[in-house]
């Protein structure tokens, strides 16, 4: 085994961003690797049990596509994903249900496909810098040490673990005290009844408040369902002391399975993600949520009684961490004012979404097919000039950070800098210089949308 290797591109990371990141890069000619530390790839979608993607859409319109959109299509043709359905609890436009043993292998084959190496069990202990260039980065597998040098790096692992390697500044949590969003131990059940979810839907609109300013009826349109309710039966339960959590409300997603349901309801909060001993407690407080939850569901939410847990987590999952300190940081100001940026490298029309430290979840929303654009400058930094970020680590402000961290949006800003690493590492020059005018034609190009 060689304990040096020399690649173009460099991926740290194989979730949704980083998986199409290094496919962007390779199909752009760019040998390149990805590195990850688990033995797949799908990051949170497929190791934190999130799920559904949402929402490739802004109103009626589709904003993010390209590889993303290439992604739900294989797994559409495969049986794998219903697509893009309506959100039946009325809090975004659309939902993109999919299943997570195909996510798993649909993106490892899109990677192995375009050309890009993937090195799993790899993680990330050190990087080389001089003058402020990186020229490798060390990484631990196995019980051996590789070193593996590259033109552009691109940190793509959701808490900014290569750009902190690096030295390049990196933000966490909000203004203020630091803190970051809480934490959630998602499950996944099967055996829900959705039929009669459905109909408790149908004939009592008000148990579900996100429908209640929204069209009713979504459910009825609604190939998987999506449902957000049963306040009361939760405070009850919470007031008796027989549930011993955050949360205020029962947020269920059908899966591509039908009668499957991602549970996104356990609530961890005022734990630093970036601290390992946080995350290890973190993650038992979580499981014991879980099991909590589990039973309340069962007992009292009408449609579970016959539910099995089939898994949790097995990560617990993190909505904020580190956040690279860009050129540029996108700001919830230029979210709300619908902000399309010259060099605007994706677009998304998702809410800024603040999940407190308490049970409430706090919301602003955009106009009605409203969105905003990336630029460019949010994917690249001036301390290390040549590691790039995408996905969830990008520059952002703690409220931007809220809309912009959802998956659609992690394929787009992953595409956008993989190419880009692309064309610096073939032309010789850093991401700092890439001709973004250039870059985006390349992108509309290969089917994404950048305006």
């Amino acid at each position: 085994m060689k304990s040096e290797l020399d690649y173009e591109v460099v991926v740290a990371g194989g979730g949704i961003a980083g998986s199409l990141a290094a496919t962007a890069a390779a199909r752009h000619g760019a040998k390149t690797l990805i590195l990850e530390e688990s033995g797949f790839l799908g990051g949170s979608l497929t190791l934190c049990g999130t799920g559904p993607m949402m929402t490739f859409h802004a109103g009626d319109e589709q904003v993010i596509k390209g590889l993303g959109e290439e992604l739900i299509a294989r797994l559409k043709s495969k049986g794998l994903s219903p697509g893009h359905t309506v959100d039946s609890t009325g809090y975004t436009y659309t939902v993109t249900p999919f299943d997570a043993e195909g996510m798993k292998r649909e993106l490892e084959l899109m990677v192995l496909e375009s050309g890009a190496e993937i090195l799993y069990h790899a993680k990330i202990v050190s990087a080389d810098v001089i003058d402020g260039t990186a020229r490798s980065v060390t990484v631990s597998s196995l019980g051996s040490s590789i070193t593996v040098k590259g033109k552009v790096f691109i940190d793509a692992t959701g808490d900014a673990v290569l750009l902190k390697c690096a030295s390049v500044p990196v933000e966490s949590g909000r203004k203020g005290d630091g803190v970051n969003q809480p934490m959630t131990m998602n499950f996944k059940l099967s055996g829900v009844d959705i039929n009669c979810i459905r109909s408790i839907m149908e004939e009592h609109v008000e148990i579900f408040p996100f429908l209640a300013p929204h069209e009713k009826g979504l459910e009825k349109k609604a190939v998987r369902l999506s449902f957000s309710g049963f306040q009361d039966i939760m405070k009850k339960g919470i007031e008796s002391g027989e549930l011993d959590i955050d949360r205020d409300i029962v947020l269920c997603f059908e899966t591509n399975n039908p009668d499957e349901v991602i549970v996104n309801m356990t609530r961890v909060p005022r734990l630093d993600p970036l601290n390992p001993f946080d995350i290890s407690a973190a993650e038992t407080e979580g499981r014991r949520q879980v099991w909590e939850m589990y039973g309340f569901l069962r007992k009292h939410i009408p449609g579970f009684e016959n539910a099995l847990l089939l898994t949790s987590g097995p990560k617990i999952g993190v909505r904020s961490s580190g956040r690279m300190s860009g050129v540029y940081s996108i700001t919830a100001e230029d979210i709300l004012s619908e902000t399309k940026f010259s060099d605007g490298i994706a677009c998304c029309g998702y809410p800024i979404d603040i999940h407190s430290d308490g049970a409430e979840t706090k919301t602003t929303f955009l106009r009605s097919g409203a969105y905003y654009s990336i630029p460019y400058r949010c994917l690249i930094n001036s301390t290390v000039g040549n590691i790039m970020a995408a996905g969830r680590d990008i520059s952002c402000t703690f409220e931007a950070h809220a809309s912009l961290r959802v998956s659609p949006c992690c394929t787009a800003t992953g595409q956008a800098a993989g190419t880009a690493a692309a064309i610096a590492s073939k032309s010789g020059i850093s991401p700092l210089d890439v001709d973004t005018d250039a870059l985006r034609d390349i992108l509309r190009k290969d089917g994404a949308i950048v305006e």
